[in-house]
């Protein structure tokens, strides 16, 4: 219920997505590449988003030391899949991503989270960057 007030609140404040809600994005850019790769059926969209959530966080610049374990832990323990789905390379990702409704002039707008609480929207993720986060999150 928390988490649904909250959420309300930031659309409330933002009802066009013009700022503040586009955190509310946060793990959704994976999670539409792996759905779109997936047929729509193999996960839940947010148990995608949850696999996004890792991921996003593990392509952040200079997140909190124990940010990942954290957020790993919390989406474990509400039972939500942290690693991809076999069969997806990481490459494929990444080119899923880039046709992403958050791309803009040709740039990818990813919200990503350096601590609890403090999400960011950037556009500075390259693909290099997605690819070595999606290759840590399969060896996790």
């Amino acid at each position: 219920a928390g988490s649904c007030e909250i959420k309300a609140d930031v659309v409330r404040q933002d009802e066009r997505e013009a700022g503040l809600r586009r955190i509310l994005n946060y793990g959704h850019t994976v999670a539409h590449a792996i759905e779109t790769l997936t047929g729509y059926g193999k996960l839940r969209h947010g148990e995608a988003v949850a696999i996004g959530m890792v991921t996003a966080t593990l392509a952040a610049p200079k997140p909190e030391p124990d940010l990942v374990p954290r957020i790993v832990g919390i989406l474990k323990s509400a039972g939500l899949p942290i690693k991809l789905p076999g069969g997806i390379s990481h490459e494929r990702i990444v080119a899923a991503m880039g046709l992403d409704k958050k791309v803009a002039q040709g740039r990818l707008h990813a919200v990503l989270v350096n601590e609890i609480g403090k999400a960011f929207v950037t556009d500075q993720v390259t693909p290099e960057i997605w690819k070595h986060a999606l290759k840590t999150q399969s060896e996790r």
